[in-house]
């Protein structure tokens, strides 16, 4: 006999356009949508469920499902300053153990935003910004180290690129817009 899950999305006016993706031991299960409920069957023991804002994970929650049991959750949009996620919460006053997932590193895309900020100032302070925001989570725990090499180096060339580009600008508007 199996277990059943039920998942609740609340009415949210952040985040209304995206489905939460619900997954269960690394393999999508559900697309919870704002104000719907999905039930599903669940096979007895431990398994591993994560609810998913685009690419942001949410904690890991490691929850033993008992034959003939409904686990009931909320999952709810959590706001923060420089990322957004869902995060499952139990409904019933059981704790929820969760633990934080690792997101992948985006350490070769800011070093080569980093090099085309020499050419566009643009993608440099674009590689200032996501190379500040990539170290904030690798320092917290959040985000993959490997790629930490890439990111400081992606973000020192931006940044320097982004300089002498705006630079460039303030000489030439100082000149009265002649070269």
């Amino acid at each position: 006999m199996n277990a059943q899950l039920q998942i609740t999305r609340g009415p949210h006016l952040i985040g209304f356009a995206r489905g939460a993706r619900i997954t269960m031991n690394g393999a999508d299960i559900a697309n919870v949508g704002v104000g719907k409920t999905v039930t599903l069957e669940v096979p007895p023991g431990k398994h591993v469920l994560s609810a998913w804002l685009g690419g942001s994970p949410s904690a890991q929650n490691s929850i033993e499902f008992v034959p003939g049991e409904t686990v009931h959750l909320d999952c709810k949009l959590k706001m923060g300053l420089f990322s957004n996620t869902f995060e499952l919460t139990s409904r019933e006053g059981r704790l929820v153990a969760g633990q934080p997932a690792i997101a992948a590193h985006h350490g070769t895309l800011i070093l080569v935003f980093g090099i085309l900020g020499f050419f566009f100032g643009i993608l440099g302070l674009a590689a200032l910004v996501q190379g500040i925001v990539d170290l904030t989570k690798m320092s917290r725990g959040k985000m993959d180290r490997s790629g930490e090499l890439l990111t400081w180096i992606g973000l020192i060339l931006g940044t320097i690129g982004f300089l002498i580009n705006a630079m460039l600008i303030l000489i030439v508007l100082a000149a009265g817009g002649r070269p």
